[in-house]
């Protein structure tokens, strides 16, 4: 039986990506592959050996994010089965977001397996999906939060601050799209390498700023996660062996016969 210890997921999922892309920031800059500067973390990691280390935790990072959302698909699907009074909505919604979150979480891994320098537009479409997803997810982790609140919080507070966490997601997501957009159309940013003099550069320091904040908030967002996973345990699923369940079926026969 596993108790007590869900939370270590989403924990492991909010230590693991800005580990991913410091450890491999200091090894590009260790190596001569990059110069100290803040940069999408889409783009950080683009040569050897940095950008493996890159992928191998973004990967790992990514297979816990997609059990913290199945755990959470579980937990709200058990409130909504052992409540009556929770409509179809809530299941439709619920379903919503294990999509999303799933997509989020495979196209984060598609980002850390294709190199900036090679595969350029790869990786900015998997860029957009996965904010896209996580924002998409947030809003309906959001809402059956506020629904599902008087059987889980005694509080408003839980849910408002994941209101406000993605009120401000939804508007770094619009102006990361749009400057990104901009920055890929106008000034050609494929193998570009920016300083402050370079034409659009406000574009891109908008869209790099816009990046960060949706992270980070993406990520404060998990952590919330913990309190909810902290009240929740998960019990070993039971392993038969075939000839185990034939040995029952027999004695079950046997058993009706007499």
């Amino acid at each position: 039986m596993i108790e007590g210890y869900l939370y270590f997921f989403p924990l492991s999922v909010c230590i693991l990506i800005p580990l991913a892309y410091f450890i491999s920031s200091i090894i590009a800059v260790y190596l001569g592959h990059s110069t100290y500067e803040l940069s999408l973390l889409s783009q950080s990691p683009t040569k050897s050996p940095e950008s493996c280390i890159y992928s191998q935790i973004i990967n790992f990072a990514s297979f816990l994010l997609i059990l913290t959302i199945y755990i959470r698909y579980r937990h709200i699907a058990e409130l909504i089965r052992n409540n009556p009074t929770c409509g179809k909505k809530y299941a439709q919604l619920n379903l919503m977001f294990l999509i999303c979150g799933n997509i989020a979480a495979f196209s984060m891994s598609v980002i850390s397996n294709f190199p900036h320098i090679n595969v350029y537009f790869i990786r900015i479409f998997a860029t957009y999906i996965t904010f896209i997803a996580s924002v998409a997810a947030l809003h309906c982790e959001m809402l059956l939060s506020f629904w599902i609140r008087p059987l889980l919080y005694s509080s408003r507070l839980l849910p408002m601050i994941r209101t406000i966490i993605t009120i401000i997601c939804t508007i770094a997501l619009v102006i990361f799209m749009i400057f990104q957009t901009i920055v890929i159309i106008k000034y050609n940013n494929e193998n570009k390498i920016w300083i402050p003099s370079s034409p659009g550069w406000k574009y891109y320091l908008s869209t790099i700023l816009s990046t960060w904040i949706l992270t980070t908030s993406l990520l404060i967002y998990i952590l919330t996660i913990i309190i909810d996973f902290r009240r929740i345990k998960i019990i070993s699923p039971k392993i038969f062996l075939t000839d185990d369940i034939i040995d029952d079926q027999m004695n079950n026969i046997l058993s009706l016969s007499i």
